[in-house]
């Protein structure tokens, strides 16, 4: 008989190695895709909604009866940390990526406030120009018109899509492109009525634009104010919100540590099942000499070696398949993600485990071995 090998029991058991390697490289590309795929959805969700709050921050009243107090945006107004601050409107555009369907951000500017606006927001126009107050325009982010298949001279508005959250039809003018996916209207008495009357626009819903790395204090000031009389949306606040609805993360994880339970108890009693029915052949190797911690040592190897080469075919798939799921996002105005930390660590946990869990039974199974018997009964 052929002593234990981590070699030759794979060349003279082909089909049953071949098994091995399957099941725990399904398993190591479901895990790693599951996570990049959830991942290039959260990060594209998080730069739609939340990135703009990098740079600026915002006051709304409470409700359409409750305008935000007068002292309130005096004491915003003359803040020293407070560099400007410009009335808006916002309404939305439908932005669908797999996993996810929300809306693209319309900001509504008074023309005297656009070009401020783009500039503290670091976004730049690309293609075309910028909407002219009064008219039924929009210049739209050129991701969120990839994503929706726009270009200059096309159409936009709840009376072209009912999806789409701005009320009306509204000509694309310009194409943006900055660090966050906002978009922007022309203000007019549809997306901003009122818009020429100063004292009324300035008491409903306001961007505050902090001085030069001032936006932690002026959020600290905002986040002060009574929350029954404004409305007040900061980064942290809005990344708590995030937080909160990002409810698939945490629905991956319990499926991720499902997985990995399901497939440690299935490959690991797979493979101890190839080993007991091995008894015959490790109890000869204790007969001849093999001490029972040299059978165990090179046991432990011969898994780690199938189980390494596993990981590592279906790491090789996994990132196949990321590349391909981030094409697919970034064709429709998203971003994706081939290489994930939190994805390659959770990948590597089934590995690791369906080792351990095989080593341990082996192990109580070599400690009862006699060999003498077995040498008797062959």
């Amino acid at each position: 008989m052929k002593p234990l090998s981590i070699f030759n029991y794979g060349r003279n058991n082909k089909k049953k190695l071949v098994s091995s390697v399957i099941a725990v490289t399904v398993a190591v590309v479901f895990l790693y895709v599951i996570n990049t795929f959830v991942k290039s959805m959260t990060i594209s969700m998080h730069r739609l909604n939340i990135s703009c709050y990098e740079k600026q921050s915002r006051i709304n009243a409470f409700d359409k009866e409750n305008p935000i107090p007068e002292e309130f945006i005096k004491s915003v107004k003359e803040n020293s940390a407070v560099d400007k601050v410009i009335p808006y409107t916002s309404s939305g555009i439908k932005y669908s990526i797999p996993g996810s369907v929300t809306s693209g951000e319309i900001i509504a500017l008074r023309s005297q406030d656009t070009d401020y606006f783009l500039s503290r927001q670091g976004i730049n126009l690309t293609e075309g120009r910028l909407p002219e107050e009064g008219k039924m325009e929009v210049a739209i982010d050129s991701l969120v018109a990839k994503n929706k298949k726009l270009k200059l001279g096309d159409s936009i508005g709840s009376s072209v899509n009912k999806f789409d959250e701005i009320n009306g039809e509204y000509k694309v003018v310009g194409i943006l492109e900055g660090d966050n996916m906002l978009s922007i209207a022309a203000a007019n008495n549809t997306t901003f009525p009122d818009y020429k009357d100063e004292a009324r626009i300035t008491t409903r819903r306001l961007i505050v634009f902090p001085a030069a790395g001032k936006l932690d204090e002026v959020n600290k000031v905002l986040e002060a104010l009574p929350e029954d009389k404004v409305t007040v949306r900061t980064r942290s606040l809005m990344q708590e919100e995030f937080d909160r609805m990002a409810g698939v993360v945490k629905i991956l994880d319990i499926v991720c540590i499902l997985a990995i339970v399901l497939m440690v108890i299935t490959v690991g009693s797979s493979k101890y099942v190839q080993y007991f029915n091995r008894k015959e052949e490790l109890g000869i190797l204790s007969a001849i000499g093999y001490s029972k911690r040299k059978l165990l040592g090179i046991s432990a190897a011969e898994v780690f070696a199938v189980n390494t080469a596993s990981y590592l075919i279906g790491l090789a798939l996994a990132l196949g398949l990321s590349a391909l799921i981030k094409n697919s996002f970034e064709a429709m105005g998203a971003e994706g993600v081939v290489f994930d930390l939190k994805a390659l660590i959770i990948s590597l946990y089934l590995p690791l485990f369906t080792t351990l869990f095989t080593v341990i039974p082996v192990n109580l199974m070599i400690n009862k071995l006699d060999p003498i018997n077995m040498v008797e009964s062959n």
